[in-house]
This record gives structure tokens, C-alpha cells and sequence, in this order.
């Protein structure tokens, strides 16, 4: 439904709705870093855009996700020949198309059929560059697991920090004290004994400094209830910090930090934030018809249808 030239206005429940037009693309970028200050510790960097695209032929809503940059591991290229033929692969996923649900969550791949029709590209361009019988090997395993859609969502859903931070169930109701509670499991906790972090989820009562909408999550380990677990139950914690666009929702920039004890400890810190068009600020377009810094989020007025990189996490963290 096209909803560019409509007015929105919350009714009183406190509530996020995204209102993210259909074939608009925004850039982010992404940075993880794994066990941070540890001797183990390894970062991955790179860039992704994001598309809103038209409803899918059920209705689904989908979005489009386009590596539009080269993976970086510790600021070079993937060196390792493991790595590099897992990268060189694994492009065959993209531009990925991906449902969510109404609440923004991710559910599954939608393109499903297309990445199969890429495959046959994407393997002769690896056979070009590797060689082995190792390689044959490794791609005859990941042919099995392209021809099956379900293992291909279980892969994301197990091991993509990307997808588990960014699209997330944000947009529901948050009630009268604007929280919420979910239990959420990250990559980063795969134990059969852990049932994820139960998390809660506050909205902020009014707009930041410079008009951002604030959600902080905070979770800890919920261990299954099973006696087997007891003598060795996982421990952990999760914060995440997002800011959202005040008139579309959607997200300028998470910072989120992981950690889980099972029984040695792990951390992961994601940071995702988007990348504004040149000589655009990143909040050039956060007014609204009327001054909204300051006011209430839920008397917010939603209209629905960013630049010098100098400052910016200084910026958005409020420094």
C-alpha cells in the first residue's frame, strides 16, 4: 500500500510502527568485533544496503540486503585459504532477499531460487581461482545445503549477527510504562541448554538531543529448566542501544554487546550505523512538519514519504 503522501499520527499506546517506503535504499555499516582487548580478539568489517521492497506475492513484507563492499577481517582481506574460499562461496547469497513479520523480525529467505540460479556462476568463478580436491569437496557439501531452503534459513538464523541485530521484532506495542519483555538467542549462545537472553525492551519517553527515538535492550542467560543443566548452567548478559529515525523508524545506528559463559567466556560487540548520501548529515531529514525535539514519542506526527562521516559516533552517542 502506498503511504507516501499519507499523515500518520500514534494513537495513545506507546508503540513503534516502521514506515519505510518501498524502494528505498539506505547504507550501513557494519563492524563486529569478537572477544574486544582479548589476545583472541578479531574484527570483521564491512558494508550492506538495505531496500525496502514491495510486499511479496502473499503479502510478505521483504526487504533486500547487498554486501556493497569487500569483508574485512582485522582491516585486510580474508588471507587464509579457508576463508577466502568461504567468501568467494558465499557470495552466492547475494543480494539476498529476506520476510520479516509484522513485528520487523526476520523469518526467512525469500529468494530462495534465485540464489540456485547463481550458484552455477559463483562455483565456475571459484573453480577458477581454487584448486584441490578439498575445494571439490567443499563445494559439493554447500550444493547439498544450497538445494535445501531450510537449511539455508537455519544457517542465517544460527550464524548471522547481521540479520540477528538489525532485523529484529522492534515495531509492536510497548504498553503503558513503554516496555516490553522477549527472550531472544543470538549466534553467539547455540547451547541446547539455553533458551536465550530474556531481554527487556524500553522505549524512551521523548526524543534525544538532536531527535532520535532510543530503545534499550538489556537480557541476561535464561537457562533451560533441566535437571542435566544444573551442574554446568551458561551465564551471560546482552545491551543493546538502537536510535530510530523519528519520522520512518528506522534504524540510524545499534550498538550491542554480547557476552556468554559456557563454560569460558565469549563477548561480541555489533555496531551497525547508517552511512548518509554525501554532503548529506545523517539527521537532515529528522524534522518533521512541526519542532518534535524533545516531545513526547507517542504525540509524534509521522510523515512518511546524511555527509561528512567527521564526529559521527560522537554524535549519535550523544559525546
Amino acid at each position: 500500500m502506498d503511504i507516501s503522501n499519507k499523515t500518520v499520527h500514534y494513537s495513545g499506546i506507546n508503540a513503534l510502527r516502521l514506515e519505510w517506503p518501498a524502494e528505498l535504499s539506505v547504507k550501513y555499516g557494519v563492524l563486529i568485533t569478537f572477544n574486544e582487548g582479548e589476545e583472541n580478539s578479531n574484527e570483521v568489517k564491512y558494508e550492506v544496503r538495505i531496500t525496502r521492497l514491495k510486499p511479496g506475492k502473499d503479502g510478505e513484507p521483504l526487504f533486500q540486503i547487498e554486501r556493497i563492499s569487500d569483508v574485512f577481517v582485522n582491516e585486510i582481506l580474508p588471507d587464509l585459504v579457508a576463508d577466502r574460499l568461504a567468501y568467494a562461496a558465499g557470495k552466492v547469497f547475494y543480494p539476498l532477499v529476506i520476510t520479516v513479520d509484522q513485528n520487523g523480525g526476520f523469518q526467512s529467505i525469500y529468494n530462495h531460487q534465485e540464489i540456485l540460479k547463481r550458484w552455477q556462476s559463483v562455483k565456475n568463478k571459484v573453480l577458477d581461482n581454487f584448486e584441490g580436491s578439498l575445494v571439490e569437496d567443499y563445494l559439493e557439501r554447500m550444493e547439498k545445503q544450497l538445494a535445501n531452503a531450510d537449511s539455508i534459513n537455519l544457517a542465517f538464523l544460527n550464524n548471522d549477527w547481521f540479520i540477528h541485530t538489525f532485523f529484529k521484532p522492534l515495531y509492536k506495542e510497548y504498553g503503558q510504562h513503554r516496555t516490553a519483555e522477549s527472550v531472544y538467542k543470538f549466534p553467539i549462545a547455540k547451547d541446547f541448554n539455553v533458551e536465550g537472553y530474556i531481554t527487556e525492551e524500553k522505549l524512551s519517553g521523548q526524543t534525544n538531543s538532536f531527535g532520535a527515538i532510543e530503545l534499550l535492550h538489556n537480557g541476561t542467560i535464561k537457562p533451560l529448566e533441566d535437571d542435566l543443566y544444573i551442574a554446568n548452567r551458561a551465564t551471560g548478559d546482552y545491551e543493546g542501544y538502537y536510535l530510530l529515525h523519528p519520522k520512518y523508524k528506522r534504524i540510524i545506528s545499534v550498538v550491542s554487546d554480547f557476552n556468554y559463559g559456557a563454560p569460558l567466556m565469549s563477548k561480541v560487540k555489533v555496531k551497525i550505523t547508517v552511512i548518509p548520501k554525501s554532503g548529506e548529515e545523517f539527521d537532515q531529514d529528522f524534522q518533521l512538519d512541526t519542532n518534535v525535539k524533545g516531545l513526547p514519542v507517542t504525540e509524534m506526527v509521522v510523515i512518511d514519504g546524511q555527509t561528512s562521516r567527521k564526529g559521527f559516533w560522537d554524535r549519535l552517542l550523544n559525546k
